[in-house]
């Protein structure tokens, strides 16, 4: 019975990751239009990441008696050396994504561009640790890219500078997608995200005090996505994340992911109130067709 519940409960944490990190975005586009000047990317992320570091704080002390029954000094290690990892992977990437965020002001598109690391992981697996993918996953190429076409590609044929910027930090939250498959039986969950959070803050804030423009006046007005981000989209959902693609087959965990991209549309239409237009709607459609190829496992089995 408690192996029958841990099949739907963890999966619906994964499910519940991708729910959040959707919300997220249209409050990093809120972040962006702060007028007359908005706070630059590296002080808006270093400060979200500092608040969930804090936010964690508590949680680690709850989980730190069932981690010590099996403390050793080698995880210890890995977990400090895969948390600064982590936390240099996600600060690039974040940045990346709230600068593509500022420069285009659509969080939904944003969110659906972000979500072709569900196309680079497997192919990058494959190449790096010779995992063959599913066949699947070349089938779904071919949508990604003419989805990207749809969503990116103005009817001038000119390419937005911010989308580039998020194709980008695809590329590199897939790699942070790779390291937490590796690392998360090795080391202490909580831990690991605990410090990548940190590593993340102190990159991001040191950035944001040499090339931005950070403030008291622009943090204040900048203090509602600011919290929902530390506290939701960067404490919650990743702690969730770990956790939930910890215990879920890799191919189901990926596919609840990459409903990310979907409800970051929804829910910018709920907050910004406003529709995609009609070429932008066939370009989401087309890569969330891609991300769903792309997670179809080789053998049934696998979704089990």
């Amino acid at each position: 019975m408690q192996k029958k519940y841990t099949k739907i409960i963890f999966p619906l944490i994964c499910l519940l990751t991708a729910i959040i990190w959707g919300s997220g975005f249209p409050f990093q586009d809120m972040a962006g239009q702060v007028k007359p000047e908005a706070l630059d990317s590296f002080s808006f992320n270093g400060l979200r990441f500092l608040i969930a570091g804090i936010i964690l704080i508590p949680t680690f002390f709850i989980f730190e008696k069932v981690e010590k029954t099996e403390e050793t000094k080698p995880k210890l290690t890995k977990t400090v050396i895969f948390g600064i990892v982590a936390g240099a992977i996600l600060s690039f990437s974040s940045v990346l994504q709230q600068l593509g965020i500022q420069y285009t002001g659509e969080s939904g598109k944003a969110g659906f561009i972000t979500g072709l690391y569900l196309i680079i992981v497997p192919i990058a697996t494959f190449i790096i640790f010779k995992q063959k993918p599913s066949i699947f996953v070349w089938i779904a190429i071919p949508f990604s890219i003419l989805g990207l076409f749809f969503l990116s590609v103005t009817e001038g044929f000119t390419v937005q500078m911010g989308d580039i910027f998020v194709l980008i930090c695809s590329f590199g939250f897939a790699s942070h997608i790779i390291l937490y498959d590796r690392v998360t039986n090795k080391t202490f969950v909580i831990r690991l995200s605990c410090i990548q959070f940190f590593v993340a803050s102190a990159i991001c804030l040191a950035l944001g005090f040499i090339f931005g423009n950070i403030s008291l006046d622009l943090i204040s007005k900048t203090i509602v996505p600011i919290l929902y981000c530390g506290v939701f989209s960067a404490g919650m959902a990743y702690t969730l994340q770990l956790i939930g693609q910890k215990h879920t087959p890799p191919a189901l965990a990926s596919l609840l992911f990459a409903t990310e991209g979907l409800f970051a549309t929804i829910f910018e239409c709920i907050f910004e109130k406003r529709l995609p237009a009609s070429r932008q709607l066939l370009g989401c459609a087309l890569m969330l067709v891609a991300v769903l190829l792309s997670q179809i496992p080789a053998k049934n089995k696998e979704l089990k």
